[in-house]
């Protein structure tokens, strides 16, 4: 499923229009589609709260539709007929010559459902004053509350909120998903989302919803003539003296992949991953912490891995370390989490390299501020490297092709959940797919899980070894 935004849609819009298809079409297509949701609602009186350009046509267009259909309907304009859209103006007259009613703000209260046909996709900075405050009223009315396409106020660019928004009880958007419907904070404002068919011209765009069927596609099947050598190695350079269990869950979660073989090699004794996992090749350098002359000791190690993962509870005592590893081993796939991440301030990197940061370690490699997925792509074509952004929605991109994970959920939000994530996309690397191809499959079958079981266990419960022991259960869905 494509996500577009606002400038897509616009174009995506303009390129239906040429090919014969009316606006009008596409305004009558969209109405009768919110009618139809709104009907089996068994509504006793709507109103829409119409702005002056497309998406107010749309509401005003439905209320046209459910007063022919014998529902009490009315309409508030939000601004002067001059101002209004041309398809806005030629939904006036049509709604005039059907006796719809408009009325003043003084009554839009005394309805059952209120349809938000405001601003729409259009909105591009913060709300007129006048503008929050109707949104406000409209807030604090107790009744249903639908939006059309997305809520008024936020930006379906970002999702953010601009100044207020109307909080949905159901959005109804058309066509394609939007950016903004799919990012926090908007997705507290957006309610039950429905998406409905249009007669849009159909193209491929580069950004995409992760879903069970993309992750099947891209799934490595298992064959019965094969051996551990078939599916990978994965060497993982974890753990400290002060955080020796990240490199533990890191391991777990590469064995528990797939991979064929995984070696764990730790600065400091982190003997327990043998009690729990024995399959898992175990190396300790005794020390502290990782050093840069400690690669004359592991160098046969990480040439014979197809992944090396490092990061997992280093600390930025093993920044020389980190460096050595991404100058040297230029041909590895490798995957810099955590700590790794302090290395790579100012430094150009490669396609063959994914990092793995939440916000908060965004700080670790860069001054900027980046939060939208323009800023994550950007970042990606800078740094020249696959990123994989951890976050309530998370954002898997190349620069040229980006994928949104919206699984995600509370359940996440214990220490430990980022160390078992990278252990799984090493080991779907091993297994031989690409980084962005294990990134989307690892986000996918982790909070899959994690959301499954939240029902059952809470959020407050959860934790990394209870996702990890689980996880065969959405890797059987899958094959």
């Amino acid at each position: 499923m494509y996500i577009l935004d606002s400038e897509e849609i616009k174009r995506t819009d303009l390129k239906t229009i040429q090919t014969g298809i009316k606006e009008e079409t596409l305004m009558e297509q969209a109405a009768f589609s919110i009618y139809q949701i709104i009907k089996d609602l068994n509504p006793k009186k709507v109103i829409a709260i119409c702005g002056t350009g497309n998406n107010g046509g749309d509401a005003l267009a439905t209320i046209r539709l459910l007063k022919n259909f014998g529902i009490k309907a009315d309409a508030y304009l939000n601004g002067t007929y001059e101002k209004c859209s041309l398809g806005m103006k030629k939904q006036i007259e049509i709604a005039k010559n059907y006796n719809v009613n408009f009325v003043g703000i003084e009554s839009i209260g005394d309805y059952d459902i209120i349809i938000d046909g405001l601003i729409g996709n259009g909105l591009k900075g913060e709300l007129r004053e006048d503008t929050k405050i109707l949104i406000d009223k409209l807030n604090n009315i107790n009744c249903k509350k639908i939006s059309v396409d997305i809520p008024s106020g936020i930006s379906s660019d970002t999702g953010e909120i601009m100044g207020d928004a109307f909080k949905a009880d159901i959005t109804i958007t058309f066509g394609y998903l939007k950016i903004g419907h799919i990012m926090y904070p908007a997705i507290d404002y957006i309610g039950n989302l429905k998406l409905v068919e249009l007669s849009f011209l159909k193209e491929r765009y580069t950004r995409k919803l992760v879903n069970e069927e993309q992750v099947k596609k891209f799934f490595p099947l298992r064959k019965e003539n094969s051996n551990k050598f078939t599916y990978g190695k994965v060497c993982i350079l974890a753990g400290s003296v002060q955080y020796p269990g990240a490199s533990v869950l890191t391991a777990l979660g590469a064995i528990k992949s797939g991979a064929g073989m995984v070696q764990l090699i730790t600065p400091n004794r982190t003997e327990s991953i043998i009690n729990i996992e024995p399959s898992v090749i175990y190396r300790s350098l005794d020390k502290d912490y990782f050093k840069k002359e400690d690669l004359e000791i592991i160098n046969k190690d990480l040439k014979a891995a197809n992944t090396i993962i490092i990061g997992p509870g280093i600390t930025k005592n093993s920044i020389e370390f980190v460096n050595e590893i991404i100058d040297n081993y230029t041909e590895k796939k490798i995957i810099l989490d955590a700590d790794a991440l302090y290395a790579i301030k100012n430094k150009k990197l490669r396609k063959n390299i994914l990092i793995t940061p939440h916000p908060g370690e965004i700080k670790k490699f860069t001054d900027q501020k980046i939060k939208t997925v323009y800023e994550i792509e950007e970042l990606s074509k800078n740094l020249n490297c696959n990123i994989l952004y951890k976050n309530s929605t998370n954002i898997i991109t190349d620069s040229k092709n980006t994928y949104f994970n919206v699984l995600g959920g509370s359940f996440l939000s214990k220490g430990g959940t980022g160390d078992l994530l990278s252990g799984l996309i090493g080991g779907f690397s091993a297994q031989g797919c690409n980084l962005m191809e294990s990134s989307i499959i690892s986000t996918y079958i982790l909070y899959k899980t994690g959301r499954k079981l939240q029902e059952e266990y809470t959020s407050n419960y959860m934790t990394p070894i209870l996702i990890l022991n689980n996880i065969y259960k959405t890797i059987k869905e899958l094959i």
